[in-house]
């Protein structure tokens, strides 16, 4: 396996960490925090339970 294909699939690995991190922190935070970013806690459970590869 070449360098640039691992660089590649590393970054694949870290981008869907950090949707996965972001997602959960969306799902916790309260009700004033998701009006003052314009998304109803509806979005944010949705958003939540996105699978990590979308």
């Amino acid at each position: 396996m070449s360098f640039d294909r691992v660089t590649t699939l590393y970054a694949a690995f870290r981008q869907q960490c950090q949707r996965r991190r972001s997602r959960r922190r969306l799902a916790q935070l309260d009700p004033h925090l998701l009006d003052d970013i314009g998304i109803s806690r509806a979005t944010a459970e949705r958003e939540a339970r996105k699978p990590f590869w979308k």
